[in-house]
């Protein structure tokens, strides 16, 4: 079962949790200085870019970020 992300439907809830799961591999790679904050800052630029496709437009919604924010952490 896939959380919910806030999403209006349960495609983008998935899309983004697919995301959410990526950024957080991402912020446990060793390496840079600000992992975590690389992450997030990348988790954000694919949630804007999920927002140009059809269908996703709420992707950058505040509920939105707000639920990948508290699953990230």
């Amino acid at each position: 079962m896939t959380q919910n992300f806030a999403m209006f439907t349960a495609e983008g809830n998935s899309k983004v949790a697919a995301l959410v799961s990526q950024a957080r591999e991402y912020a446990d790679l060793d390496g840079p200085i600000q992992p975590v904050e690389m992450a997030w800052n990348w988790l954000l630029n694919e949630l804007d870019a999920l927002s140009q496709q059809p269908g996703f437009e709420e992707a950058t919604d505040t509920a939105v970020r707000e639920a990948c924010y508290d699953r990230f952490i």
